[in-house]
């Protein structure tokens, strides 16, 4: 049993087609084909039916699949940690982020990044918070540049690093006759308001394959009303420029928020956050790269990033 024998059935199981798994791994279907032929045959049994068009694990290709990914991933430590030993400074940084302020975060600590460490190069992943835990769980990342939900729950194999703790606020355009009904208590930054004073409004909602979706769906299952919705984005920015237009309500993260007097802002009763964090497999070996990355996020959500920087160059 080599490597890339356990990576050829890997990605077969993870495609469920030969086709695909042969283009992913860049050879030709015949030659996988034999590969896992020679496999089998060596094994006296069969890893996959073969269900057309796709390749279903039988009891035997599961148990072999589940040592191939625990022997790939003892590799990639092992390599971790002899280059951290050996004070090598190169290598790979497999990363996701959201395509919003995720990818904020790392445009501005790249340059910082790259001045300490100009031959480690990154694989970078534009993704939703809940597609990063699966990508985190199955080793195709190394880290994400996350977010999480205590009202939502987090995920034990994973570890969590926080950065920064935002309100999730419900946006009101200020022309929206609903605003001299409501109720406000202003006894904090925001006032807060009971959802349920917005039955009747219309609102536009984050996609359902999105955290922030969750926790709003928790909101208004809390609240007992299903909302009027407009329509669906996966876009924040879409969000807030829909609630700004005077068109409908819309839940904003605190740090989308600009000076506008078109919308006005509340907090939610109860009051919801989340937490923009960093994370990582539970377990898993951070190397000194991947470390001083972490210290740039913590600087730049702290507002001493460039400080830092300037002197560790």
């Amino acid at each position: 049993m080599d490597l890339k024998q356990l990576e050829y059935i890997i990605a077969i199981d993870k495609e469920r087609n030969i086709s695909k798994a042969a283009n992913r791994l860049f050879i030709t279907q015949s030659a996988l084909n034999q590969q896992l032929l020679k496999i089998e045959n060596e094994l006296g049994t069969k890893l996959f039916d073969r269900r057309h068009p796709f390749m279903v694990p039988t009891l035997s290709g599961k148990i072999y699949i589940n040592t191939a990914k625990r022997m790939i991933e003892m590799k990639e430590d092992t390599y971790k940690i002899i280059r951290d030993i050996a004070n090598e400074d190169y290598g790979e940084i497999s990363l996701t982020y959201t395509p919003e302020q995720g990818a904020t975060l790392f445009a501005n600590i790249y340059p910082y990044f790259h001045a300490k460490y100009p031959n480690i190069t990154f694989k970078i992943t534009e993704t939703r918070v809940k597609a990063m835990e699966q990508l985190l769980l199955s080793r195709e990342v190394d880290i994400a540049l996350s977010i999480y939900s205590k009202d939502i729950g987090l995920k034990d194999s994973l570890e969590f690093i926080d950065l920064h703790t935002e309100q999730i606020l419900v946006g009101v355009p200020s022309s929206n006759p609903v605003l001299k009904t409501i109720n406000a208590v202003s006894d904090n930054k925001y006032p807060q308001i009971d959802l349920n004073s917005l039955a009747e409004e219309n609102f536009v909602l984050m996609s359902t394959n999105t955290l922030i979706r969750d926790i709003i769906d928790l909101c208004f299952k809390e609240a007992s009303f299903t909302p009027k919705v407009l329509f669906v984005t996966s876009s924040t920015p879409t969000v807030l420029n829909m609630v700004k237009q005077q068109i409908c309500l819309g839940f904003i993260p605190e740090s989308y928020i600009n000076n506008t007097n078109d919308i006005i802002f509340f907090s939610l009763s109860p009051a919801r956050y989340w937490t923009r964090c960093i994370s990582y497999l539970k377990g898993g070996y951070l190397t000194k790269s991947e470390k001083y990355l972490i210290e740039l996020c913590k600087l730049y959500y702290s507002g001493e990033l460039s400080q830092y920087a300037l002197i560790d160059k």
